[in-house]
């Protein structure tokens, strides 16, 4: 299946910034009916303005988009794509404090235009993201948690001072124990720290070894996480509703 033709290239653009994104609709839509909408931030490999990579580079935006996914769960999947010097939040990297920024602010503003220029449900908006995608997914919650009604981070992390303001999104986390790029103590820490608000977190942690079991390196922890047919599952069955 050819998705780039799929995902429909648009460029958001206000007196500050333009952003490339590519929106997939769902074909089977019925007149009245509101869909879910599923918002994927990439990761920093596929930063440019192309408005191409963070479609064809992993599973992580076409996922939601195959025909397997669109027959059960019909949904619209919001697909930004970050500048080629940009990140989405603030790197792990610098060691400073992990905060959302402007790049994550315009999402958001992309995900209102979205909302109001299409049916959506808002009580069913959900994001997910790899790597930079992982952390910019944390960040753009902590930065409107009342946008989301659950989430999933793949190979991410955040700032674990702020995970009040996330402990009531559901969340679930994949990681790999021997990733060589993102250290898993990023995930471990801020499970671990959800775990003690009670919130509704969820973490699977692929084991040392295993990602090269399955033929990839150990970073690609998205590979079996956008495969999980019951975290598929588990995302759709999320709504701010039933909170």
């Amino acid at each position: 299946m050819n998705y780039l033709e799929k995902f429909k290239p648009f460029v958001y653009k206000d007196e500050f910034i333009e952003m490339p994104y590519r929106l997939f609709i769902p074909e089977s839509q019925k007149p009245g009916e509101k869909y879910p909408l599923v918002v994927f931030l990439h990761g920093a490999g596929e930063r440019g303005r192309d408005n191409e990579k963070q479609i064809i580079a992993n599973e992580g935006a076409t996922v939601w988009a195959s025909p397997e996914v669109q027959e059960k769960h019909p949904c619209f999947v919001l697909a930004p794509q970050c500048p080629e010097n940009g990140y989405w939040g603030t790197s792990f990297r610098t060691g400073d404090e992990l905060e959302p920024n402007s790049l994550l602010s315009t999402v958001f503003l992309l995900i209102n235009q979205v909302v109001d220029e299409y049916p959506i449900d808002e009580e069913r908006i959900y994001i997910t993201g790899l790597s930079m995608g992982g952390f910019g997914t944390v960040g753009l919650l902590t930065l409107c948690p009342e946008r989301f009604a659950a989430a999933v981070v793949v190979c991410g992390g955040g700032n674990v001072k702020k995970v009040q303001k996330i402990s009531r999104i559901p969340i679930w986390f994949f990681h790999a124990e021997d990733d060589d790029v993102v250290p898993v103590k990023f995930s471990r820490e801020l499970v671990e720290a959800l775990k003690k608000l009670n919130a509704p977190v969820r973490y699977t942690e692929y084991p040392k070894g295993y990602m090269e079991s399955i033929g990839s390196f150990p970073h690609a922890s998205w590979i079996p996480a956008y495969r999980d047919k019951e975290m598929i599952e588990w995302l759709f069955s999320q709504s701010k509703a039933r909170r």
